[in-house]
């Protein structure tokens, strides 16, 4: 496997151009996140596993960083063969998929990200008909869910009681975190997470709704010194597999079986790694110049409060704005996948010691039940 960060990719580019791969189906990564991110790290994680198993069937690159495909471009860039897997966060794509959105606005109800990394693969890829076909319709297949790990507020000022987040530029990854901004007095920024660091240094943003590993993953730490460990959720509307749909054409069963087989174990190293990035952070706080705060009993009892009432929001959003005619259902199956998923991983914490059982539980659950032959029909 070749790695090329933003830097190197001209260079890479022409060392592939003159030194045709020897193996016999060539794969192009892209991932707009740094190289020391959890996703990138689970991508060549995944190429290494990938190409251990099996050495002569593929040759991956990996393009870090935005080298390849931004954030936005990467829906189009697989669609049009320019990567042929990709990190996606659907949330840039609220108008082409609703029913992602949908995912998306439930992101309060995450607390164990192994849980909701699992039920969230199995809702896209097993349950909801309605995404694969808008997967399909935008140009990629969904190999994958993903989860980040929960999300707390990163900022430039210490932030602990409500009358903290009084204009408050907040860079959020949703429409439910816009929402509880909003309600705060709080001024939601959209812009990519590839692009937080130089918000926050130029005073763009203040703040950002992020795991604690985004501190080092994303270099947030030069620019935000406080942490307040407000529970937020997770970001689980994405997937580390999209792939791109003529790629995934071109391969036979015999390919795609080998190209899915270590799916489940490079999730599961995914999710370690947000997890230890996370725990890094907190343990180098004091070194890093960081300061933990908890936020104020009512501060944390009007999130609880709004998570329950946004429940009935998202159900009327999905039905007026976004065209969902009856978003009850999947509502209901997506939280009982989350509840499924609670029951699967508790037994195996803590999986950062040993992630194997949770990878053989998402091959259990989601990848023994679809014909790769035949997916996503």
């Amino acid at each position: 496997m070749k790695r090329t960060n933003a830097l190197a990719a001209l260079a890479a580019t022409a060392v592939l151009v003159a030194t045709p791969a020897l193996a016999e189906k060539r794969v192009t990564i892209s991932n707009w996140t740094s190289p020391n991110h959890a996703t990138s790290r689970g991508h060549a994680a995944y190429a290494e596993m990938t190409e251990a198993e099996f050495p002569d069937a593929f040759d991956f690159k990996l393009f870090t960083g935005g080298a390849l495909l931004g954030p936005k471009p990467t829906l189009s860039g697989l669609r049009d063969g320019v990567a042929d897997v990709g990190l996606l966060a659907l949330t840039y794509f609220r108008s082409e998929m609703p029913y992602a959105q949908l995912v998306a606005d439930l992101a309060l109800l995450g607390e164990d990200h192994y849980a909701m990394a699992g039920a969230t693969s199995e809702f896209v890829m097993l349950h909801c008909q309605p995404c694969k076909e808008e997967f399909a319709k935008n140009g990629m297949v969904a190999l994958s869910g993903i989860s980040t790990a929960p999300y707390v507020l990163l900022t430039t000022k210490p932030i602990i009681d409500i009358a903290d987040m009084q204009g408050v530029k907040l860079r959020t990854g949703g429409s439910v975190w816009d929402r509880w901004a909003v309600r705060l007095g709080a001024e939601p920024v959209n812009v990519p997470s590839s692009e937080m660091y130089d918000t926050m240094s130029h005073g763009v943003v203040t703040a950002a709704v992020q795991p604690i590993g985004a501190l080092k993953g994303h270099s947030l730490i030069e620019v935000a010194k406080h942490l307040t460990e407000l529970p937020l959720g997770t970001y689980h509307s994405g997937s580390i597999f999209a792939v791109g749909p003529k790629f995934w054409a071109s391969l036979s069963p015999e390919q795609r079986e080998q190209f899915a087989k270590k799916i489940p174990e490079a999730v599961a190293q995914t999710e370690v790694y947000y997890e230890t990035d996370d725990l890094d952070v907190l343990k180098e706080a004091s070194d890093l110049g960081l300061e933990v705060h908890e936020p104020s009993p009512e501060f944390l009892q009007d999130l609880i409060d709004f998570r329950t009432a946004d429940l009935e929001e998202i159900a009327r959003i999905s039905r007026e704005e976004r065209g969902i005619e009856d978003p009850d259902p999947l509502i209901a199956t997506y939280r009982e996948l989350i509840e499924k998923w609670h029951g699967l991983t508790g037994p195996l914490q803590p999986i950062r010691d040993n992630p194997q059982p949770y990878a053989d539980l998402l091959r259990q659950e989601i990848y023994s039940k679809i014909d790769l032959a035949t997916y996503p029909n």
